[in-house]
This record gives C-alpha cells, structure tokens and sequence, in this order.
C-alpha cells in the first residue's frame, strides 16, 4: 500500500511538473482589423503583409510624434524594402491633414483609427511606439516612445 502512495505521488508531481512548466509567450502578431486611409477606403492592415512592416502609431497632438516623424518618412523611403505604416490613433483626416500642411510633409500609407480601437489589440499604452513585424506577421521588435536617429538604424539594421 504504501508503495501506491508513493507511486501517486510522484505521478502527480511529474504531472504537474509538466502541465505547470512555463511555456514560451505566445507570439505577438499583427492583428487583422479594418481601418480608413486618406481616401476613405477601409484597408485591412494585414494587406501590407508579403514584406516586413514597420508600424508607427502616433497622433497628431503627441510632441514625440511631431519630432520623430520627418526621420520615419525619411526612412521609408530610404527603405523600399519595407512597408512602412502609418497609423493616427485618435485623431481625424481634418487634424492630420492640418499637420502635414504645417510641417510640409505626405504621409504614405497613412491609416486612421479616430476611436483608438486598435490600441488593445497592438498593446499601445502611450505614444509613439514603432512595431517591427516579419513579412509574415510576427511582432520582431517594439519601440516605445520616439525613436532617434541612430536607433531606428539599429532597430532597421538586418531587418
């Protein structure tokens, strides 16, 4: 008898060993959600997909966003291997429009998300953050708060 109970409990203790064993985090990806460009069109945001995408959410009212905006498109078109995305979290086209006329500037591919609602999904809890995902999805890197000039070339270095 007292052999079954030794034989239960080390078991029982190999198999919570192995229902308890931390596991690797799941993997980040970019969320498939609809959202508006410049023309009014909705845009799936897993359409820029098929090469690596950096997203930047920002918002026109964010100074960091402000300052670190001319190196993004600078970068982007440094980088046409990349997809780079532009996403205004919480404002309208009228405020980005009125933003890229006071700082003389287009944004490509610039999506619109008035409501914030991809805020959970991307897991923003300020702004700017710069997420790097694979050509297949997968979140790589993620920047929080502006990026300078010789961090984004790290961050872009090999990706």
């Amino acid at each position: 008898m007292r052999s079954r109970v030794w034989w239960a409990v080390f078991v029982g203790l190999l198999v919570a060993l192995v229902l308890l064993r931390p596991g690797s985090p799941p993997q980040e990806v970019l969320p498939s959600a609809w959202v508006q460009n410049r023309e009014g069109q909705k845009v799936e945001l897993r359409a820029f997909l098929g090469k690596p995408v950096v997203l930047n959410a920002w918002a026109t009212w964010c100074a960091p966003c402000r300052r670190e905006m001319p190196l993004l498109l600078r970068a982007a078109q440094a980088h046409p291997q990349l997809n780079f995305v532009f996403l205004n979290v919480s404002d309208g086209l009228v405020a980005v429009e009125a933003f890229e006329a006071e700082l003389g500037i287009r944004i490509p591919n610039l999506l619109l998300d008035p409501q914030a609602l991809l805020s959970e999904p991307l897991r923003l809890q300020g702004l700017p953050v710069t997420l790097f995902y694979n050509a297949q999805g997968r979140l790589m890197r993620r920047h929080v708060g502006e990026v300078r000039e010789a961090e984004l070339a790290s961050l872009l270095e090999g990706f």
